[in-house]
């Protein structure tokens, strides 16, 4: 209880970190909503400074986080402020921050379509609908990593640099934006090019650009 107080008090100092961790429980809320995450599922993280990474935990439902859950941890995923461990997927989080200066949060979830694109190896690459080609390019998928692993990272490392989407084989989703909002929105538009994709394939297949 007295880690917790002291964690209140430290937040209390900050006022864009207030903001930033509200914003990242308000967008776990609206994931575990929308179905994007189940049980302790997914991980949101936003770029506090250059050293340091505001973080959800190890083992949390992000649909009922609050703002001194989180967790700040360095570049190298150690924790620096906060009670308890980071994600177990920090490290990819971290891969866009290292080589992306431009990344100030990170998203990564599970919806259930794109998803299923993830599991039957197929990325959403398809010049379908003109808003996703204008804000995300193609969608690639990443190959295979078991969560939590240095697999998982490497497997990111030569997308990252040119996509701000990318599906994980057999796992889910990772987005990147320059805020928690943007990186938010993004997975909701790969989840909606997906569901859309799936549709008009069972209509007969879709119409490209």
């Amino acid at each position: 209880m007295a880690q917790r107080l002291e964690v209140v008090r430290q937040i209390e100092q900050e006022p864009l970190e207030i903001r930033q961790r509200h914003e990242i429980c308000n967008i776990g809320r609206s994931m575990y909503r929308r179905g994007y995450v189940v049980a302790c599922e997914g991980n949101l993280s936003v770029r506090l400074d250059t050293n340091r990474i505001l973080v959800t935990p190890a083992g949390a439902c992000k649909g009922l986080l609050a703002p001194e859950d989180l967790l700040i941890t360095d570049l190298d995923g150690q924790v620096l402020a906060g009670v308890g461990r980071p994600s177990s997927e920090i490290r990819m989080h971290l891969v866009f921050y290292r080589e992306r200066p431009d990344v100030g949060a990170v998203c990564h979830a599970h919806p259930p379509i794109a998803t299923g694109f993830a599991a039957a190896g197929r990325a959403l690459e398809e010049a379908v609908l003109p808003e996703v080609v204008m804000d995300l390019g193609n969608i690639p998928l990443a190959p295979y990593g078991t969560p939590g692993t240095a697999d998982l990272s490497a497997g990111l490392l030569p997308l990252v640099t040119n996509h701000d989407a990318i599906l994980l084989e057999n796992h889910g989703a990772v987005t990147c934006g320059r805020d928690i909002v943007t990186a938010y929105y993004r997975m909701e538009t790969v989840e909606h090019f997906a569901q859309v994709l799936w549709t008009a394939e069972t209509l007969g297949g879709a119409r490209l650009l």
